[in-house]
């Protein structure tokens, strides 16, 4: 760990005054200042001054100017009562006189939000006050413990009561900051009325609606910042732009306005290698050879094999499981075309009277799904060959450390994909159906889910999408129709294209107030938006077929999702973009086939509580990503002038973590465990609001 002691010994004069200021910033790991207590204030109160301009932050002259203006005091005295824990004014600094002092309500589920975290306050307000804030606000290590001037002041600490009048700031007027920071940081605090700047959204609450307002941890903010400059953070960082950036709060303005938040975009790429029979389309073979040849099943080989050892047996161990279940995939994915091929002559028999140019792809087409075992030998021979043949994996061919392996993977395969599905109980009536919208196309989606997170679009969002659906049906159905609910849907992405740009506003500002004038545009911030193209299952329960009121289905489907515009397939694509299902079989037989390319965004039974925990489960398994998933309340909803509804509450954003499941696995994992495990629902308690698996 970095003392202040080794900075001050830096000999380069701007390396050192750069650093020195680096050292005491919000985005930065606090610095031990054991034995410079005197230097680290010195730092503070020249890092607080705006004129004279500093040329070393060590100008204990200069320092002393801060406490000897009395304007100085009375501006830093000013600020306390905007001193926050959850910053309103971020992103728009549009929100005035308000602020949060508050801590998430204690909950049984698991979440992760700045509970995890030690209580930290920021400060929003006019920007012209942001450096009178630095010397109280920001952090640094002292005794082992983080702590900053303002903390000390309030515990009076007396070894910084003495330190502080040294530079002129008297034991009178310490009594008297100490006595306002008491009267105005109560332990909880929230506004009285909603900012028309503020976003509201709404949930369904004991057979009512809840408005909530989300907003965003400063603690939380504060250690991603800090995460994302710490080099042995495995986390994923992207940049973001706020203009006016001492306006929106202190760690924003520290910063320059360019915010780091977590990049896991779902990394979905449309592959015409990857579509039904592809690899016959475009050679002579029935095989997927790339799937056994590319550079990663190579790399993962390569270790199998031995020729990488790790240094632990811990992390071989480890390793190794997490590759076999590489190389099981890849084995799937080799035989995806003749899987898909044989579905294909099943739904849309095509006769097997022409003749077959490759006798193993024929005989795994036309044997029965019981007798797929006995092709084992003959695979295997097949999948070695296909090793051979190639000139950068021909060293894995016949390799003796991996005979027993390859077989061993390939005879899994071929035993899901012979095990039968478990009959189901013919049911008479429909209480559960389910709708499938397929290829459809969303332009412009908020990609930057909350402020701690850019990548898959929020799963409330996608739950609002669904539940506006639901209204929009009912609208539009006889009033005899009868009990219709959308209570749980799947998420498939065939294509995800994530682009950072500015939307360009409504000029709605007036230049002048109560006059006539021109009329500007108000402040165009530059957001991650994503074009996708996805299929959407949506669980039904109704008393009534569905299937007779497709015309409706179609009417009511709303144009909007997740902040973008929703649009129908291609015409030119001909597919039929709204079906309806009455059985979980009918249902399956659909998803298990469709494009190897593409993800399910499943709920994942793990949900870690902090960044730490975060990161680790994030490195184990990288089929995992970061999403949005709801909010945990800060405060028990209660009548707030300006709100949507009845109620309203402010709450932070949750991170949960997402699998991202390849059909593949969807078939070898069979239709119980789709229907299980694929599916969201809401999930309202008295702390959370969560979009999650009602099974888990």
């Amino acid at each position: 760990m970095t003392t202040l002691q080794q900075l001050i010994e830096i000999d380069d004069d701007k390396l050192r005054f750069s650093e020195l200021k680096k050292a005491f910033m919000p985005y930065t790991r606090p610095i031990e200042i054991d034995g410079n207590e005197k230097q680290a204030l010195t730092i503070l109160l020249n890092l607080s001054l705006g004129k004279p301009v500093a040329k070393d932050w060590l100008d204990i002259s200069r320092a002393e100017r801060y406490f000897a203006d009395p304007e100085s005091l009375a501006k830093a005295e000013q600020e306390i009562q905007w001193f926050h824990t959850h910053n309103l004014k971020f992103p728009d600094c549009r929100v005035a006189d308000q602020r949060i002092l508050a801590t998430p309500l204690p909950s049984e589920t698991p979440t992760l939000t700045s509970q995890s975290l030690e209580q930290a306050y920021g400060w929003a307000h006019n920007s012209a006050a942001y450096k009178h804030t630095i010397w109280l606000l920001n952090t640094f290590l002292w005794r082992g413990k983080t702590e900053n001037v303002f903390s000390l002041i309030r515990l009076g600490d007396e070894f910084w009561q003495a330190l502080l009048a040294e530079f002129g700031f008297t034991p009178t007027a310490q009594f008297q900051l100490k006595t306002l920071v008491e009267r105005q940081l109560p332990d909880t605090h929230f506004p009285e009325e909603v900012s028309r700047y503020s976003k509201q959204v709404r949930f369904p609450w004991r057979n009512d609606y809840l408005s909530v307002t989300p907003v965003v941890s400063h603690a939380m903010q504060q250690e991603i910042a800090v995460l994302s400059r710490h080099r042995e953070c495995s986390l994923r960082f992207k940049s973001m732009g706020y203009p006016n950036s001492a306006s929106i709060g202190n760690l924003c303005g520290s910063l320059g306005g360019h915010i780091n938040v977590l990049n896991y975009p779902v990394d979905v790429v449309p592959d015409s290698y990857q579509t039904l029979a592809a690899s016959r389309e475009r050679t002579s073979r029935y095989f997927d050879d790339y799937q056994l040849t590319s550079k990663r099943t190579c790399d993962v080989l390569a270790h199998l094999a031995g020729f990488e050892q790790l240094k632990s047996r811990k992390a071989q161990k480890h390793v190794r499981q997490y590759q076999l279940k590489i190389i099981r995939k890849q084995i799937a994915r080799w035989l995806l075309p003749l899987i898909e091929l044989r579905d294909n002559l099943v739904t849309e028999p095509l006769g097997i009277n022409h003749e077959f140019d490759d006798q193993l792809a024929k005989q795994f087409l036309t044997i029965k799904e019981d007798d797929f075992l006995d092709l084992t030998t003959s695979l295997n021979q097949r999948l070695n060959l296909a090793l051979q043949n190639n000139r950068f994996a021909s060293r894995f061919a016949y390799h003796p450390k991996l005979m027993r392996v390859l077989k061993t993977e390939l005879i899994w395969v071929l035993t899901q994909l012979s095990r039968p599905e478990p009959s189901l109980p013919n049911v008479s009536n429909y209480s559960v159906q389910y709708i499938y919208l397929s290829s459809m196309r969303a332009f412009d989606v908020a990609a930057l889910s909350c402020p701690y997170l850019s990548g898959a679009p929020s799963m409330t969002a996608i739950w609002g999408f669904i539940h506006r659906y639901q209204k929009e049906l009912e609208a539009l159905m006889p009033h005899e129709h009868g009990r219709i609910s959308f209570n749980e849907f799947a998420f498939f992405i065939r294509h995800e294209s994530v682009q950072t740009s500015a939307k360009l506003t409504e000029p709605s500002v007036l230049a002048k107030v109560r006059e006539v004038s021109p009329v500007k545009r108000p402040t165009i911030i530059r957001e991650d938006y994503a074009d996708l193209v996805f299929d959407l299952v949506i669980r039904v329960e109704s008393n009534q077929r569905i299937s007779d009121y497709h015309d409706q289905l179609k009417a009511a489907l709303p144009t909007n999702f997740a902040g973008g515009t929703l649009l129908q397939p291609e015409i030119d694509l001909n597919i039929p973009w709204l079906r309806t299902y009455t059985t979980k079989s009918e249902l399956f037989q659909v998803v298990k086939g469709l494009p190897g390319y593409g993800t399910w965004l499943s709920p994942y039974s793990y949900q870690p509580q902090s960044l730490t925990e975060l990161e680790n489960t994030l490195a184990k398994d990288t089929s995992l990503i970061p999403i949005v998933n709801g909010f945990h309340l800060l405060e028990k909803p209660i009548n707030r002038k300006n709100g949507l509804t009845n109620r309203h509450a402010y709450a932070e954003n949750n991170i949960a973590l997402a699998k991202r499941v390849n059909p593949i696995e969807v078939r070898f994992g069979g239709r119980d465990h789709f229907f299980e495990q694929a599916f969201w629902s809401l999930d309202v308690t008295e702390q959370t609001i969560l979009i999650k698996n009602s099974r888990n």
